[in-house]
This record gives structure tokens, C-alpha cells and sequence, in this order.
């Protein structure tokens, strides 16, 4: 049944659109090496993270590498496998054993990508949602999921319309499920624009649409210790108070003033329209700068105040950012050295509740990072 609608879904997307013609409408598949069909390159990070609060305490080291590699099959169909690799070690105090240190091998993206028009891509595999969402909803993980795209490129400028339907899933790509839940999933609509100059100007903003269904017990019972309200029904079986359906609003840009400075802004705004509005909305904004102290050293420094209401967000999908309950600010500086090709950055944040409640309580986070730009194979 799953595999018919997913077939019937790609029908659908490509029926509605073959009308396209080719004019002006056109993106390119993949920027591969004009010497074969398969490129790759990798980058590595080396961080450290203390984090705190008054549950619970941790001090990790994080060796992480991180690959693209893609193979172009023919002209209009490639494959794009993003696997990553990461060694951690450390320790961790906290009440319900969360975050201990652990290394894994985890996926980024694994996905077919099919152009059958130039206005027009087809993806499906493990797909990166960070691609379709913000960081408020979202971390940076990969659901099995099925994407369609109008795409539209003009000189400098790209837009795309992209409509997708995933199964929310833990990073090694479960479903947490239990015998007689239904297949969770996540259905999302997003309106994208993009315009990137030679002259270090960079603008993107996108609007979308996101609705969570059959969200499983497990998740459930994870999320109400990071923040999200949930309903006991069992020793054993937990339900969200709230659905989980809404809007979300991302702009970014990077403006030149001067040949010494570039300005950074940012913006997010998430709304969960199934929930009372006292408790139903995201936001983050931030403001920086980045230097160029020399042609091939940049200094950048940022901060940025966000807002996370209880139910704005799934707390177990964005656990690894800001989760849930929680307003603060972040404060981050970086040194990167362009001609060498990596990054030297920290970042601290300091995260007060919005609501009092018995599991969660103000946490500050320290983040160190070493960060080699990706490189080509």
C-alpha cells in the first residue's frame, strides 16, 4: 500500500507538470566534473561541546567526517550519497541517560535525483530535511521521503516550489513504532527563493507548510522530556497534548557595506496552528558581521535571541539545536581562513524556560569547533 501511494505520487507530480516547456525555466542537475560521471568531496570536524544544567551535565569530544559523493547514471538521473562517520567520546550525567556519547555511522543523505524536464527534479531516498525546513523545526536528519520540485533559474536568481512527503525517523532511520501504531509521517509544501551575486551578496527566504500525523508513543514520551506536552495513558504508551501542523518563515541575507565588511541577518518564525497560541510559536533572529582582515582570513561575530514555546515544535526532532520551552540568546565568533581552507569557531548559548516544569531547567552550552571546508577527492 505504501509503495502504490508513493508510485502514485511521482505520477501525479510528473502528469502535472509536463506541460512545462523548456523556455527559461532550467537548473542544473549536479555541478559534476566535466572529466567523468562521478565526483566526491569530504570535509572534518573536530569539536568539543560542555553542556550543563541542573539535571544533568556533559563534556563530549566529537570527531566527525563527512563525505558527498555523486554518480551521474545519465543526464537526467544521479545518485547523492552523503554518508558521515563520527567517533565520540566523553561523559554524561543526566537523569534519563540522554546524550551519552556514542559513535556511529550515520546517513546525511542517500537520494535519486530524476530530471525528466529542466524545470523539474524527483527525489526519493533518505532526504535531508534541512533542505525543506528551519533549524527551529527541524535538525539535520534524513527521513525516508519523496520530493517533487518546480525549479526556475534566472542569472543570479533561483526560486523552486517543492511538495514532500517523509516518515519522521530517528538518525539510524527508525520509525520508533510499536505493534499496531500506524506509519508516521510528515507532509510538507515549501516556496524557496535564492539569489547569490559575485559581489559576496547572498539572499534566501522561504515559506512552507509542514503537518505531522501518527506521531508514535515513543516520540512521544522523548519529547515530553525535552520540553513538548504529553499525556500519559500507560506506564507504557504516551500521546502528544497537541497536534503538530503549522507554517514556517526563514530569511537570510549577506549584505557588503564595505570592502572590509560584510553584514549577516537571519530570521525564523515557526507556528504550530494546532495549539493554543500562548504556547504555539518559534522564533530566532540574529545579527553579525563578517571581517575580512586580510584577502584570505575573515573574522566573523554574531549573536541572536530566540523564543521556543512548548508546542511550536517537535522536541525530539530538534533536540539537537534549541528543543522546546526554552528563550535565550547565542553568542558565537569564528576565525576562517579561506586560503587554507577551514574554520576556527566557538559558540555559547544560555537557554531559560518559558514555563517552569519538573524535567527541564536553564542550560548553557559551550561549543568549540575545528571545521576543514569540504575538499575534493
Amino acid at each position: 500500500m505504501k509503495r502504490a501511494a508513493l508510485a502514485t505520487y511521482f505520477l501525479i507530480t510528473v502528469q502535472a507538470f509536463s506541460a512545462l516547456g523548456q523556455g527559461q525555466l532550467a537548473m542544473p542537475l549536479v555541478d559534476a566534473k566535466p572529466e567523468g560521471k562521478f565526483s566526491a568531496e569530504w570535509r572534518l570536524r573536530l569539536s568539543g561541546i560542555d553542556r550543563h544544567d541542573q539535571q544533568s551535565q556533559s563534556k563530549t569530544v566529537d570527531l566527525r567526517t563527512e563525505f558527498k559523493a555523486k554518480y551521474l547514471l545519465n543526464s537526467n538521473l544521479h545518485l547523492d550519497i552523503q554518508p558521515a562517520f563520527r567517533l565520540q567520546s566523553g561523559q554524561t550525567q543526566s537523569l534519563d541517560g540522554a546524550d551519552k556519547p556514542e559513535s556511529k555511522i550515520s546517513l546525511n543523505q542517500a537520494a535519486v535525483h530524476y530530471l525528466p524536464l529542466k524545470a523539474l527534479r524527483l527525489s526519493a531516498g533518505a532526504l535531508n530535511q534541512r533542505h525543506m525546513h528551519t533549524q527551529l523545526l527541524m535538525d539535520e536528519l534524513a527521513f525516508p521521503a519523496a520530493r517533487s520540485e518546480v525549479l526556475y533559474k534566472n542569472g543570479d536568481f533561483k526560486t523552486s516550489l517543492a511538495l514532500e512527503t517523509a516518515i519522521p525517523t530517528s538518525t539510524s532511520l527508525s520509525t520508533n513504532t510499536k505493534e499496531l501504531e500506524a506509519t508516521p509521517s510528515l507532509n510538507t509544501a515549501a516556496l524557496k527563493f535564492n539569489w547569490q551575486s559575485e559581489n559576496n551578496f547572498f539572499w534566501k527566504s522561504s515559506a512552507g507548510y509542514f503537518a505531522f500525523n501518527n506521531l508514535p508513543s515513543a516520540v512521544a514520551q522523548k519529547s515530553g522530556l525535552l520540553g513538548n506536552e504529553v499525556d500519559k495513558i500507560s506506564d507504557a504508551n504516551f500521546s502528544f497534548r497537541n497536534k503538530f501542523e503549522g507554517l514556517e518563515l526563514l530569511s537570510e541575507l549577506e549584505l557588503p557595506i564595505y570592502s572590509f565588511m560584510d553584514v549577516m541577518v537571519r530570521a525564523e518564525y515557526v507556528q504550530n496552528i494546532k495549539a493554543d497560541a500562548a504556547y504555539n510559536s518559534a522564533s530566532l533572529y540574529s545579527l553579525g558581521g563578517r571581517f575580512h582582515v586580510t584577502k584570505n582570513t575573515d573574522f566573523i561575530l554574531a549573536g541572536g535571541y530566540f523564543e521556543i514555546a512548548p508546542e511550536a515544535a517537535v522536541a525530539y526532532f530538534n533536540a539537537n539545536t534549541l528543543q522546546t520551552n526554552r528563550v535565550g540568546y547565542i553568542a558565537e565568533t569564528a576565525v576562517a581562513f579561506n586560503k587554507d581552507g577551514f574554520i576556527l569557531g566557538l559558540r555559547y548559548t544560555d537557554a531559560e524556560l518559558m514555563y517552569s516544569n519538573a524535567v527541564q531547567s536553564r542550560e548553557k552550552s559551550l561549543f568549540l569547533k575545528l571545521e576543514t571546508f569540504y575538499a575534493g577527492i
